[in-house]
């Protein structure tokens, strides 16, 4: 067990973010394993975000917001405020954080002024720092350098921060990164293989799966009889990467064959656009019957519907501008559930979903492939089953997330010796 006086700094972009359940889980059960955890984010979720894992440990109290005021009005009545505390405290910083030959026009903004102004004299209770997303260690960096810090940190890399980040900001994006941070864990063998290309250093690349709290899932034999309602469910954000358009189009393919299937699809987007297209899509092929669109869904009461599904469809895909999906969490929910999966062979996922097994993976943009897989659940309801009792004991055995946090805390432990 960890000593009392062992204390991480987690940094993360928003927090709570329902779409980050991932986050929460981790975060919890270091926690329980007795780690000491206070979370810094660049920004606040929604209230819509808190969980009630949130509030039962009381997450929000040990979170501070280092956010950036979009409007300059009140950027600047905030910042006469920060100017004398941080004078008070220690000049220098305020002259490094001002430091425009440095740090170019962002300095000027004074968004670096609030990135370091509630940190100072805080920092040194760190054993080590970790940062979850690239883009966000890119911040701690500006960070850490005008604190002057001198603790070690550790990246975790997901999905965006590997892909669509480097396709916008270049090969050269992560250049410091690489150098600085002691170690770099990988979501996937395929993001490491990936990373290597990019040019990190091999020796601080660590697989490091984002595991489940296998304790916290009800699993249930989804068996399906021929002559009822297949439901199928999809949990995502409405973006391209997460291949709901081909979703669609699967299910329009499969119901020529079974008529009654119902699609389950958790999420929204920002991006009226794209949601308009996605509801035009729907119109075009004449399947407002089939699919079911629930929203956001509090994430317990997501983990409540995967009792009533019969199987879960995640087509992910890369993105025209680059972005991919790696391995989207919600396959290890679903599976540990019980739920049987039919997925796609996009970057990482087939780390997560044993091929045959536990469920099925296709090419990505295949959707004939994908319809076919739904129909062989609805017309194989025994073999079901059996992907059924096999999704669970695989993720069990391969994801629990107390073996990776007690790898992750030794790595903390060799860090802060």
């Amino acid at each position: 067990m960890p000593e009392k006086r062992f204390k991480i700094a987690f940094f993360i972009g928003v927090f709570p973010k329902i779409s980050e359940s991932w986050f929460i889980e981790q975060t919890t059960a270091l926690m329980d394993l007795g780690v000491d955890i206070d979370i810094y984010s660049f920004k606040k979720g929604g209230a819509g975000d808190i969980s009630e894992k949130v509030k039962k440990y009381k997450l929000l109290e040990k979170t501070t917001y280092l956010e950036f005021p979009s409007r300059r009005s009140r950027r600047l009545m905030l910042a006469f405020s920060l100017v004398f505390k941080v004078l008070l405290l220690n000049p220098r910083i305020l002259f490094h954080a001002l430091n425009y030959r440095k740090y170019g026009r962002e300095a000027l903004s004074l968004k670096y002024l609030f990135w370091i102004a509630p940190l100072i004299g805080r920092m040194d209770k760190y054993s080590v720092v970790h940062c979850h997303f690239g883009m966000v260690a890119n911040k701690f960096l500006i960070i850490r350098d005008i604190l002057g810090l001198r603790q070690k940190f550790i990246t975790t890399f997901y999905g965006q921060d590997s892909s669509k980040y480097i396709q916008a900001k270049g090969i050269s994006a992560y250049d410091k990164l690489k150098k600085e941070s002691s170690y770099i864990l990988v979501m996937t063998e395929e993001m490491k293989e990936r990373f290597v290309g990019l040019g990190f250093p091999l020796e601080k690349l660590l697989v490091h799966y984002t595991g489940v709290s296998v304790d916290n899932y009800k699993f249930h034999c989804h068996s399906f009889k021929k002559g009822d309602v297949f439901k199928i469910i999809f949990v995502g954000r409405f973006v391209e990467k997460k291949g709901l358009e081909d979703l669609l189009r699967a299910i329009k393919i499969a119901t020529e064959d079974y008529q009654k299937i119902e699609a389950h699809i958790i999420g929204d987007t920002e991006d009226l656009v794209y949601k308009k297209k996605i509801l035009k899509l729907i119109e075009d092929l004449g399947i407002g019957k089939n699919v079911i669109l629930r929203g956001l869904v509090p994430h317990r009461q997501v983990l409540d519907m995967f009792s009533e599904m019969h199987l879960m469809t995640q087509l992910s895909k890369t993105a025209k501008n680059g972005d991919t999906d790696d391995l989207p969490f919600v396959l290890l929910e679903g599976q540990i559930s019980g739920l049987p999966v039919v997925t796609t062979k996009h970057v990482g996922i087939p780390d997560g979903v044993k091929d045959g097994e536990t469920g099925f993976l296709v090419e990505e943009g295949d959707c004939e492939a994908a319809a076919r897989k739904i129909l062989f659940f609805i017309r194989n309801p025994d073999i079901s089953q059996k992907f059924s009792y096999n999704a669970n004991r695989f993720i069990s055995e391969k994801f629990d997330i107390k073996k990776f946090n007690n790898r992750l805390i030794n790595l903390y432990k060799s860090l802060s010796s």
